[in-house]
C-alpha cells in the first residue's frame, strides 16, 4: 500500500471524518490483502504514514479488534489474526453462499457499460499478474469483486461481505504464487453470465472463483508447517505498517 499524505484535506476536516478515513484505509489494507496474517501494527508508524495523530489510529484499531478483524496480544500490540485450516474452510464456505448470492442479485442491475468497466478492472489485474505486480493484482481483485457486490444495492449483504473480507483478505497474499490460480478465467465466466443476463450462471461462476482460491489456501494451511506459502507468516513484513 502506498504511503498517504495528511488526511486533513478539504472536506475531511474534523475528528470524525479523519477517523472514518483512517478506518477506511485500514479496512482496505485488510480486504485487499496488503496486510498479511501475523503482521503486527505499529501505532507510531501508522500515524506517521497516514499523516494524523495516534488517536484516530488507536480508535480505528480498537474498532477492528472489536469486530474480530484484528486481535490484541497480551502486550497490547495489535496484529492480523492467523487463521487455521478449519477457520479458513468455514470462512470460504460462508463466502461461497453469501457472495454467490450477491452475484445472482447483482445480475439484475448490470448494464453493458458497467460490464465494460468490470472487464477493464479484470484486464488490469491480469496485466499486473503478467508483470509481477502482485500488489496491483490484489487491488484489482478486490475492486472487481466489490464492484459486483455494490451493484446488489443491498444494505444487508454488503456489510456481511465486508466483514468476511476483513477476515479473509489477508490470506490472499499467500495464493499469489500458485500457478494458474490468478488466470482470471472465472472472472471472465462471471462477466459472460452478466452479459447473458443469467443470474444462476453468475452465481455458479462466482462460487467457482471463490472455491478455487479457498481450496488452495485450506490445503496449504493443512500442509506441514515447514512447507508451503503459509509456513512462515511472519516472513513478509510491509513497512511502514509494522514494527
Amino acid at each position: 500500500m502506498r504511503s498517504e499524505s495528511a488526511l486533513d484535506e478539504p472536506g475531511l476536516t474534523g475528528r470524525g471524518k479523519v477517523q472514518d478515513r483512517v478506518l477506511s484505509k485500514l479496512q482496505y489494507g485488510l480486504m485487499s490483502g496488503i496486510f498479511v496474517p501475523g503482521q503486527v501494527f505499529s501505532l507510531r508508524k501508522l500515524a506517521a504514514t497516514l499523516g494524523t495523530s495516534p488517536m484516530p489510529v488507536r480508535e480505528s484499531l480498537s474498532r477492528l479488534v472489536a469486530s474480530n478483524a484484528l486481535e490484541e496480544l497480551p502486550n497490547r500490540s495489535v496484529r492480523v489474526p492467523r487463521l487455521d485450516a478449519t477457520s479458513l474452510a468455514e470462512l470460504f464456505e460462508v463466502r461461497l453462499h453469501i457472495e454467490g448470492m450477491a452475484a445472482r442479485i447483482a445480475s439484475a442491475n448490470v448494464t453493458d457499460p458497467w460490464i465494460d468497466d468490470l472487464a477493464a478492472i479484470n484486464e488490469r489485474g491480469r496485466t499486473a499478474h503478467e508483470t509481477g505486480n502482485m500488489a496491483e493484482v490484489l487491488r484489482a481483485n478486490q475492486e472487481f469483486h466489490f464492484a459486483i457486490y455494490r451493484l446488489t444495492r443491498s444494505k444487508i449483504l454488503l456489510p456481511i461481505i465486508e466483514g468476511l473480507w476483513l477476515r479473509c483478505g489477508p490470506t490472499m497474499y499467500f495464493s499469489l504464487g500458485s500457478p494458474g490460480l490468478w488466470d482470471t478465467s472465472f472472472h471472465i465466466e462471471i462477466m459472460k453470465a452478466f452479459r447473458q443476463a443469467d443470474p444462476q450462471a453468475a452465481e455458479a461462476a462466482m462460487r467457482r472463483d471463490i472455491a478455487k482460491t479457498g481450496d488452495f489456501l485450506v490445503a496449504q494451511a493443512r500442509s506441514a508447517a515447514t512447507s508451503g506459502p503459509l509456513a512462515d507468516l511472519l516472513s513478509v513484513q510491509s513497512e511502514p505498517w509494522t514494527e
